[in-house]
């Protein structure tokens, strides 16, 4: 009898400390929420070093940066409003760069201009047009890497269609990121219309192979052109 008591205080003891780690799981929970922002916001608040420092450190240094939030649009519409230009155009040269603060690398494109939708560049300009990520070589052999697996960057000698907006610089950026750039076929054997978004859910997955005369009538509509 003795036994089977001592027994059962034991299962009781075990029973309380499972609830009293389950209820402290769920008090972190309900103030931290594992979300991407999340996870971001506390690696930033980890280490906030330039890339060059963590280069150094790690020899080859790689980060993850998160999709930006609220800047997602429904449909080509949407994109073609919040743009100040749309065009079409095909890279021809491209360079990682360092951020002004050194925390962050774009991907910087020479995008040669085929055809105008929207705005004021002029056919057949070259533009440039950087999109987040990419990987840079430091003076002392280390390396520093921004990855956004979720944003399929751009191939030079592709042709794609581009929402845009524009910088104090009179560089560009592609709306709502991934969101506003799209793979546009040039040949006889595709007429499929490829997106770059890797976002699970997004709006844009709709045109995803939709055959590329029915998207550039969209595209025609949305802009007025």
């Amino acid at each position: 009898m003795k036994k089977k008591t001592l027994i059962l205080s034991a299962l009781l003891m075990m029973s309380t400390l499972t609830l009293v780690v389950i209820g402290t799981t769920r008090q972190r929970s309900k103030r931290m929420p594992i979300t991407a922002e999340s996870i971001e916001a506390r690696k930033e608040s980890q280490d906030v070093r330039p890339l060059r420092d963590k280069a150094r450190e790690a020899r080859t240094f790689a980060e993850l940066k998160y999709p930006t939030k609220g800047q997602a649009s429904t449909d080509v519409a949407g994109l073609a409003g919040r743009s100040s230009d749309v065009v079409i155009g095909t890279p021809v040269d491209n360079l990682s760069r360092l951020s002004a603060d050194g925390r962050s690398i774009t991907l910087d494109y020479k995008v040669k201009v085929e055809y105008v939708y929207k705005g004021t560049i002029k056919r057949g300009t070259t533009i440039t047009v950087s999109l987040p990520g990419g990987k840079l070589m430091f003076d002392d052999g280390s390396t520093a890497e921004v990855q956004t697996p979720w944003f399929k960057k751009m191939l030079n000698g592709q042709t794609y269609a581009l929402f845009l907006k524009a910088d104090e610089a009179g560089n560009f950026s592609t709306v709502g990121e991934a969101q506003g750039l799209f793979g546009i076929p040039t040949t006889g054997d595709d007429q499929a219309v490829s997106i770059h978004t890797g976002i699970k859910g997004d709006a844009m997955l709709k045109y995803n192979n939709m055959d590329v005369r029915t998207f550039l009538k969209e595209v025609r509509r949305a802009t007025g052109k």
